[in-house]
């Protein structure tokens, strides 16, 4: 009976510590790899043109040099584009923010906005983009195994972009 409960348990664990890696490592000089994956995504611009593809190679990109850091509940500071940069870490409205001004920095024609959304486990940053079929994806700042489900019983408290605030109705 141990051994099959080993036997389950054990690949759940490594599929979890795995899946959630991106959420803990960092490069060691995200900088450079960011400078590289720029002039990397402005070639494919040029000679692919826009796509969902490149859109996810991006946001894709911008996950794996960010390091999730949450800050203390009672000092919640939002970074800018320019302040994330300095070290690449900061929590999820700083990874969403990253995404989003990575994206306005390559001139994407999709629309954008940054949503702010109530899950279960508390409240939540996600990057929204409206993509060529005019459906809106959601990308999550920090993603983890099962996060959909708490993803599908969320509820949107507010989003915007950059002239705009929208409240839910």
């Amino acid at each position: 009976m141990e051994r099959s409960f080993l036997k389950h348990i054990v690949p759940l664990l490594l599929f979890c510590l795995v899946g959630c890696s991106p959420v803990y490592f960092q490069p060691t000089d995200p900088g450079v790899d960011y400078r590289w994956y720029i002039e990397h995504w402005q070639q494919r611009v040029r000679e692919e043109g826009w796509s969902e593809n490149l859109v996810n190679d991006v946001v894709d990109s911008c996950l794996m040099i960010s390091k999730y850091e949450p800050e203390p509940a009672n000092h919640d500071h939002w970074k800018t584009y320019g302040e994330f940069q300095k070290n690449f870490r900061g929590d999820c409205e700083d990874i969403a923010t990253f995404m989003f001004g990575t994206l306005k920095r390559l001139d994407c024609p999709y629309a954008q906005k940054l949503r702010i959304i109530r899950m279960p486990a508390g409240d939540h940053a996600v990057l929204m983009v409206e993509l060529s079929t005019a459906e809106w994806k959601m990308y999550n700042s920090i993603p983890q195994p099962g996060d959909f489900i708490d993803i599908a019983l969320s509820r949107t408290l507010v989003e915007w972009d950059d002239q705009h605030i929208y409240y839910p109705q």
